[in-house]
């Protein structure tokens, strides 16, 4: 009700497929694209930051490490995802390779990337356009980023 009070837009809640391959998720996305032109309102929801050896950290050190690679993995992938001088194939690219960022690891470790997974199926049904930010980044929860 907060983003369409009329509720009157069509929705479809999407698995996301095992593995956690980037690519595949952009497939789903593609596939979903046409969908667009019919009023279809595509959303995806997760978060940029998903390392619970941080998150749950009781020393300040480990803590504010988290929070180093969630600000630094964070900032990239806004930048990769908003940067308009990108192509959409070359945007794309980039996000694919996503574990080669700076932090990637550090903030969604091998198999824990099921809550980044989301923003890849948008980046198909986009079909790579730029993407913009709607605020900033959410550290409510300390080193768990919210973008």
């Amino acid at each position: 009700k907060l983003l369409i009070p009329e509720a009157d837009v069509p929705l479809v809640a999407v698995s996301l497929r095992a593995g956690q391959k980037a690519e595949d998720q952009v497939a789903i996305g593609r596939a979903l694209a046409p969908l667009r032109d019919e009023g279809v309102l595509i959303v995806g929801s997760g978060a940029s930051f998903h390392n619970f050896k941080y998150f749950f950290a009781r020393d300040g050190e480990s803590r504010s490490k988290g929070e180093a690679h969630s600000r630094t993995f964070d900032n990239w992938l806004r930048q990769a995802v908003t940067d308009r001088s990108l192509e959409p194939d070359a945007r794309i690219r980039q996000l694919c390779a996503w574990e080669s960022a700076p932090s990637a690891r550090e903030s969604q470790p091998v198999g824990g990337a099921e809550h980044l997974m989301p923003l890849f199926a948008c980046l198909g049904a986009a079909l790579g356009e730029a993407g913009v930010t709607v605020g900033e980044q959410d550290e409510t929860f300390g080193s768990l980023a919210m973008s």
